[in-house]
């Protein structure tokens, strides 16, 4: 008992020296859980003294619209009291889906059903959350993608994503944009793992940082990092 009550009292002094809290879901599948961009954005506001209720859904290789039909995804936009609504929500889509709608709407016209349907049923449960679609990084694999370079992947699905976040009233993270140009700038730095398609710690540590400035608007210090 006595272990119990300490452990929650420096839970509770911890809690009490963040200078605020957030509730944020994080949609999505590989491209979130690989080295745990999730938690590296919980680990990195914490060190600038932000802390984040985070409430993250994620399924290898799932699209919107698989995970319009999953439980677990649906109980978690759901489950919210008007209290314990989301402030931010990021949503990550197949890493191909939002280039091919880029590169012919028409022929993609389910990629915008399933992030309307989406992000309407999270402002649903709720209605103030600031609901990011993230444009992710382009890689190498499987002929870049099937879009045969790096730079027309990147181009297609930034310009599918703002297609969709347009619709569907929401933001763009441009993850890809940061991975493009840290690949010119620091090219030393190893963002995809040996697939060369997922990410590698560093390439997660990078897209936390994107979203936590998106989160905050604010720097951060260089002592952030959990990636060395």
């Amino acid at each position: 008992m006595l272990q119990l009550f300490l452990l929650i009292l420096v839970c509770s002094v911890a809690s009490a020296q963040m200078k605020d809290t957030l509730r944020v879901l994080c949609v999505g599948n590989s491209f979130t859980y690989v080295g745990d961009a999730h938690k590296k954005l919980v680990d990195l506001a914490a060190s600038q003294g932000h802390f984040i209720r985070m409430n993250a859904q994620y399924v290898g290789g799932f699209t919107f619209a698989r995970h319009l039909q999953r439980d677990e995804t649906l109980n978690a936009i759901e489950r919210p009291s008007p209290s314990d609504a989301f402030d931010y929500v990021f949503l990550q889509n197949q890493s191909q889906l939002h280039a091919r709608y880029g590169s012919n709407p028409k022929q993609y016209p389910y990629v915008l059903a399933d992030a309307k349907e989406l992000s309407g049923r999270i402002r649903q449960y709720s209605p103030g959350a600031i609901i990011f679609i993230e444009s992710t990084w382009s890689y190498p694999a499987s002929d870049f993608g099937g879009f045969g370079s790096l730079e027309a992947f990147d181009r297609l699905s930034d310009k599918g994503t703002e297609a969709l976040a347009k619709a569907c009233k929401a933001k763009v993270s441009y993850i890809g944009r940061a991975f493009a140009l840290a690949r010119v700038q620091c090219p030393d730095i190893p963002l995809l793992a040996d697939d060369a398609k997922h990410q590698t710690d560093l390439g997660s540590y990078l897209k936390a940082c994107v979203n936590y400035l998106l989160m905050y608007g604010e720097p951060f210090d260089g002592n952030a990092s959990p990636c060395g």
